[in-house]
């Protein structure tokens, strides 16, 4: 990792990602991280907190987190796999599957192979996923 792209916030054990950064290897991060927007992973990408990827990021692997948040125009060519809550925005794009381990929400024109839960699934909008698999409940909003 190159230190020019990327600030820690000690207290927080916060990383931060400088906008239009690029990293060609998989980035693991031993914390929480907040990512600029338009940065590039050419690799994975695994953070051991909670993720917000920033607006028109693109993950040419898989994405794993604690927690995440997925902005609009973003694509992950893999899969995202999170241990607790998921929320892609807008018009993100994801390869392979979605999954998280607590509740997910899906904004609209989200494009997934797949997306799975173990609890709630709440959609906005039109989507295209494939398949939608919910541990509870699935509840869509349309307009």
């Amino acid at each position: 990792m190159d230190p020019k792209f990327i600030k820690r916030h000690p207290e927080s054990e916060t990383f931060i990602i400088k906008k239009f950064s690029f990293f060609e290897n998989e980035v693991n991060l031993p914390g929480n991280a907040v990512v600029g927007m338009r940065c590039d992973f050419w690799g994975d990408l695994v953070v051991k907190g909670n993720l917000v990827l920033g607006k028109g990021s693109k993950v040419k692997g898989d994405v794993i987190a604690e927690n995440a948040t997925i902005g609009a125009d973003c694509e992950i060519q893999g899969n995202i796999k999170v241990v607790g809550n998921l929320t892609l925005l807008d018009r993100a794009k994801v390869g392979g599957l979605a999954y998280a381990g607590g509740n997910m929400t899906v904004r609209p024109m989200v494009s997934a192979r797949a997306a799975e839960c173990t609890g709630d699934i709440h959609v906005t909008g039109r989507t295209d996923i494939k398949s939608i698999q919910s541990g509870r409940k699935l509840v869509v909003r349309t307009g």
